[in-house]
């Protein structure tokens, strides 16, 4: 059995190779790229105990974990899991303890062989995590996905990025405005840009919490139509297209009634762009990012916010 950290106890299938024990990573539900992989334990003698990154473990590169650069990318509770295992299986046997009964002779290396080809599928490039995946667990739990366990991810990721010492973190909806917003701003490095998915006021409070000075928030107009009316968690299935809001912003923005009257024909916010006459787009885009900034900026309170609009072809607004 292993011990957790809140002290429950659960059975783990474990099998044993030549020089190693090894289990079977069980994702559950969850769309885990680590689901069924296989992860080694080797223990031998070491004049001190120490944790290693074998085949297919990172190790971390970047500041913001709980282990410096250069360090194997097995964070603190999966290290004291480890530690508490193995003291309660040694216990019996003194002369592998110290006389404080704290392990000293012990070398465990982790690895997966697996790991460094699977590690290119997840967040670890972006975090600076190089050779491997990370073990970064914090309970020893599988649990189903959650949009807790989506916004525990984009922290992690801002405390990278403030780590990596950017003096502005961009936040984006995705892969495409990732790429518009890295060539607007060329000079950052790749750990400045967070992805938001649709938890749009969530990552802005964590941006507070972790006294980020400048972020820039870009977003495409099916999600800022959305922000717009107020609505921080842009998911469709929480928020559909409001088309009398629309209308709104397009009348606060001088469009004249054919231009409303087209939009009941509408079932995507992007076609906006090829409706609204070109010598009222940018007014459109300033009445968006208004409203967009009305609702967002008192997340930021400390904080400089900018609100970039961003159109199907990459022009910024």
């Amino acid at each position: 059995p292993v011990i957790l950290p809140n002290g429950e106890t659960i059975p783990v299938p474990v099998g044993y190779g030549e020089d190693h024990a090894f289990c079977i990573k069980e994702a559950g539900d969850d769309p885990d790229v680590t689901d069924g992989i296989e992860i080694q334990a080797q223990v031998e003698p070491s004049p001190h105990f120490e944790i290693c990154a074998g085949t297919g473990v990172g190790r971390f590169t970047l500041p913001g974990f709980d282990y410096s650069p250069g360090s194997p990318a097995i964070n603190k509770a999966p290290r004291q899991m480890l530690r508490q295992n193995l003291e309660k299986l040694l216990t019996p046997h003194s002369q592998l303890l110290t006389p404080n009964s704290q392990l000293l002779t012990l070398k465990v290396t982790i690895s997966v062989p697996q790991g460094e080809d699977i590690a290119r599928r997840t967040f670890n490039p972006r975090l600076g995590i190089e050779g491997g995946i990370s073990i970064i667990g914090v309970s020893g739990i599988v649990k189903p996905f959650s949009e807790e366990a989506f916004i525990e991810s984009i922290r992690k990721c801002m405390e990278v990025a403030k780590a990596s010492g950017t003096d502005r973190v961009v936040l984006h909806s995705g892969m495409k405005s990732e790429g518009f917003l890295q060539t607007h701003y060329p000079n950052l490095p790749q750990q400045a840009f967070v992805e938001y998915g649709n938890a749009i006021g969530a990552t802005l409070q964590i941006a507070n919490e972790l006294d980020i000075p400048r972020i820039t928030l870009g977003i495409m107009l099916g999600k800022a139509v959305k922000l717009a009316e107020g609505h921080l968690d842009t998911h469709s299935k929480k928020q559909t297209m409001n088309k009398a809001f629309i209308i709104q912003m397009l009348k606060e923005s001088g469009c004249d009634t054919k231009v409303i009257e087209q939009i009941a024909s509408i079932t995507l916010a992007r076609e906006l762009w090829g409706i609204i006459p070109s010598e009222q787009i940018e007014t459109f885009c300033r009445t968006v990012i208004r409203h967009c900034m009305t609702h967002c900026a008192p997340l930021l309170p400390h904080g400089d916010l900018t609100i970039l609009l961003i159109d199907d072809a990459g022009g910024i607004h």
